[in-house]
């Protein structure tokens, strides 16, 4: 019995021997991986956890200004309140959108284009729920964010027009970056979800200077993607936007705008010898910030129904009939090709027939006796009827065009028009029909095909003032436009016409003819007045009456011009003015005047004792 026990005894310790050697080989094999992971891939392990822990953020430069030549703000920014969302830290994207709108509505819209953004951008992109938000909103919002996983408030700056509507046709608005924007554009700023680039005016065509360069932020999260802390190791600083200088004179904006009240049209005022535009103002405008914040369907249908079409910048793209202040470029074309001589007479009976119609002088009576200097004084259609007969439409149109129309204009602003100064070649090329005689006589006096823009006008008198140089009109201070061109016309002819010009506004019988013009003792304006026909008259109206504008509609009634240049011994500035179906010339004149006056002024031209 004995042998028995003591041969069980053994068995059992061979057993627990043989226990605590294979637990001894899994310990070591535990240890032996363990080691491995902590101290020979302890680094790389770290680096697995840091890139679990930390986030980099593209973080967004505040946008170079836009100021006045004076340094007055046009465009700045302002602190904007916005909430992003970040997709691949969002478990339930219809849940979370269900939590943030008890604080905050979110339409169905809104939902929809949330969700659209979330599936064409990639899932680590922040995607905007809404922007502009006021502090109740977005402190309220703030509160519940801990228990959101993925949702993001943000303290950032968004583009504000504290002058509203006054600039808006020059500095455009920004706005989200167009699909095609994406597509050629590599910059990393424009796929984040806050970030506005220029649209239109100077905002599009400094879009790139204006933006700065974006930065990288690191960020400690939590496990639910909010995050904690900021890190300053790391961190590349985002550069902000360049400001840019306008040559604009934002008070003499403000004051063109007063004289224009609610009238549509334009003003342009050019320096003669620079070419620095100091006013380029569109009427009606409307506000930038609208389009900073998002339109309504209420307020873009009000935009697009009002007939006096405030989006539109007429300045640059409105084609106008120039009317009689084309009767500059007939003059100078018939004096360099020598068809007429300045003092020879032509009688005006207030008609000419040609063909099988009449064509008809403004004044229905006629002027009588008229040579080339009071032809424009008293702006005699008759007269520049008979001379247009004498020229080549494309000698017309060479000289339109070295006084600057029928073209556009380096000043960084998209959507100008060329205008017309039509040939027989442009009207074949574009109607497919030949030229005739009706229509030398309608081009004649600035009606029929002719258009212009009042930016176009403002160079045409702005060359004419100067004399020698093809003046380039500028908008942006600092930018190369290279060497001037000369006009290379006879320079006694240029100052004929500047004398015919300073008739109009100095002599009695002139179209714009007031004592002391300008109210500035010793200071003389050259200009010229203009009418331009938006409808025909035909005989049975003529023969018991013509309308009187302020009979007609709105949309019916002529437009008034008047282009002119001060002083007119010493040229300063050249200034165009349109007031679209204003009833005539006469709308024009006294706000070409208060103009003039305060920019002279304001530039330190003084009156003689």
């Amino acid at each position: 019995m004995k042998q028995k026990r003591d041969d069980g005894v053994v068995d059992m310790g061979r057993r627990s021997a043989m226990l605590g050697i294979g637990g001894l080989g899994v310990f070591g094999v535990l240890a032996s991986r363990l080691y491995y992971l902590q101290v020979t891939q302890a680094e790389n392990y770290k680096m697995l956890s840091d890139r679990n822990r930390f986030n980099f953020n593209t973080t967004i430069p505040e946008r170079g200004r836009i100021l006045d030549r004076h340094g007055e703000p046009l465009a700045t920014n302002k602190l904007d309140f916005r909430l992003v969302m970040v997709p691949e830290r969002v478990h339930n994207i219809d849940e979370t959108l269900d939590t943030i709108a008890k604080i905050l509505p979110l339409s169905a819209p809104t939902r929809r284009r949330i969700k659209k953004d979330i599936r064409e951008h990639a899932k680590f992109v922040p995607v905007l729920i809404d922007e502009h938000l006021d502090w109740k909103v977005f402190s309220a919002l703030n509160m519940k964010l801990p228990d959101i996983p993925g949702v993001l408030p943000l303290e950032d700056k968004g583009r504000d027009y504290p002058h509203k509507g006054l600039f808006a046709h020059i500095l455009g608005y920004v706005g989200k970056p167009a699909p095609s924007a994406l597509k050629n554009d590599s910059d990393p700023l424009l796929r984040q979800p806050t970030f506005r680039m220029g649209k239109t005016g100077v905002e599009q065509g400094q879009d790139k200077i204006l933006r700065g360069k974006s930065g990288l932020q690191k960020v400690e999260v939590n496990a639910v993607g909010r995050t904690v802390r900021y890190w300053q190791d790391d961190k590349t600083d985002a550069v902000k936007g360049q400001d840019v200088w306008l040559t604009i004179d934002a008070d003499l904006q403000k004051f063109a705008a007063a004289q224009m009240g609610e009238e549509s049209g334009g003003v342009v005022v050019i320096d003669v010898m620079t070419g620095e535009l100091r006013v380029l103002l569109s009427t009606p405008t409307f506000d930038g910030n609208l389009f900073v914040s998002g339109l309504t369907r209420k307020v873009m249908k009000q935009l697009n129904s009002d007939p006096r079409r405030p989006q539109f910048n007429k300045v640059i793209g409105g084609g106008y009939p120039p009317a009689s202040t084309f009767k500059m470029v007939v003059m100078l074309a018939a004096l360099e090709n020598n068809v007429i001589h300045p003092e020879e007479k032509i009688f005006c009976s207030g008609k000419i027939h040609v063909g099988n119609r009449d064509f008809h002088c403004w004044k229905r009576r006629g002027h009588q006796l008229m040579d080339m200097q009071t032809a424009l004084q008293h702006s005699c259609d008759v007269y520049f009827y008979e001379v247009i007969q004498r020229l080549s439409m494309d000698k017309v149109k060479s000289m339109g065009e070295r006084l600057g129309l029928g073209q556009k204009f380096d000043i960084g602003l998209g959507g100008q028009l060329s205008g017309v100064v039509p040939d027989p070649a442009w009207k074949k090329a574009r109607m497919g029909t030949q030229w005739r005689t009706g229509d030398s006589l309608n081009a004649a006096i600035g009606q029929g095909f002719v258009l212009a823009t009042p930016l176009q006008l403002a160079v045409m008198t702005a060359r004419l003032a100067n004399g020698a140089q093809a003046v380039q009109p500028s908008l942006i201070v600092g930018q190369d436009l290279g060497t001037m061109g000369t006009l290379d016309i006879n320079p006694d002819h240029i100052a004929f016409v500047q004398n015919a010009m300073r008739s109009v506004c100095e002599v009695p019988g002139g179209t714009a003819y007031r004592h002391n013009s300008l109210g500035i003792t010793g200071v003389e304006v050259a200009g010229k007045t203009g009418t331009g026909q938006v409808r025909g008259i035909s005989a049975a109206e003529r023969r018991s009456g013509v309308l009187k504008n302020r009979d007609l509609p709105w949309k019916l009634r002529d437009h008034g011009i008047m282009v002119g240049y001060a002083p007119y011994d010493n040229p300063r500035f050249a200034i165009a003015v349109m007031v679209e179906h204003g009833g005539g010339s006469a709308s024009a004149v006294p706000k070409f005047r208060a103009i003039m006056k305060k920019a002279l002024i304001d530039d330190g031209v003084k009156g003689g004792a």
